[in-house]
């Protein structure tokens, strides 16, 4: 993978529990450098285990395991690593991304798609991406600006629009959320299938209505309101236990 040889060996566990397509990814993974398989997982409890044991940098994660899924395994370690889900099913790709998945395969994918998937990690996670602050370009009539994520409240999509939300007004992306989330510093927590908001800027967490939780921000007078696993994400995020 581009630019991966500065930096360590990356450690993966694979959790799928249909053998042929287990048997698919390890071949795949084999063809890439600075990859290293440390464990397979059939079932979703032993996954957990191995998981929280040998604490890999990136689990494929299948999400129909059985009794149990991908989602419920990803609440239960305990061991903080980069999810890249593998599935057969369109439909879960949004809550997949609001667990902050660093990518969503569908299968059957191929090698390219995986090495794709893959370097999303390199460029999510490597000192010169994961930094305070990078920038992203809104367009404003015939003129770009550029904008500083530190000054970014919250982003949101409606109508097809993606809107970045700064102190003194909001600014149309041509990125997704998806697309966005991927290149944010990791200070930006994913609370709802359509917004996206800078932690840092967060001034007070109440609690709301149906285990949710509203969230108010220094200097602005818009709120956001979570979704359930958005409360997960800010919760997880802040280290919160129950509130009240």
């Amino acid at each position: 993978m581009q630019n991966q040889s500065a930096t360590t060996i990356m450690r993966v566990i694979i959790v799928e529990d249909e053998a042929p397509a287990r048997l698919k990814l390890k071949m795949q993974l084999q063809q890439l450098e600075d990859v290293s398989l440390i464990a397979e997982c059939d079932d979703p409890v032993q996954a957990i285990e191995k998981i929280n044991n040998l604490k890999p940098d990136i689990v494929f994660l299948d999400i129909e395991l059985g009794e149990l899924s991908g989602f419920d395994v990803l609440e239960a370690i305990s061991h903080p690593c980069h999810v890249i889900f593998t599935t057969a099913y369109s439909q879960y790709a949004v809550q997949a991304f609001e667990r902050r998945a660093v990518d969503y395969l569908l299968k059957p994918f191929d090698l390219n798609r995986l090495h794709q998937a893959l370097s999303r990690v390199v460029l999510k996670h490597t000192p010169d991406v994961e930094q305070s602050d990078s920038q992203l370009i809104a367009k404003v009539g015939d003129k770009m600006h550029v904008l500083q994520t530190s000054d970014i409240y919250f982003l949101s999509a409606a109508q097809g629009m993606t809107l970045a939300q700064c102190g003194d007004r909001d600014y149309h992306l041509d990125l997704s959320l998806e697309v966005l989330f991927q290149q944010l510093p990791s200070s930006f927590l994913r609370v709802h299938r359509n917004c996206i908001v800078n932690s840092k800027l967060i001034s007070q967490i109440e609690k709301w209505h149906n285990g949710t939780f509203l969230l108010r921000f220094k200097e602005l007078a818009a709120t956001v309101t979570t979704s359930r696993s958005g409360t997960t994400a800010i919760k997880k995020y802040f280290g919160i236990g129950k509130m009240g």
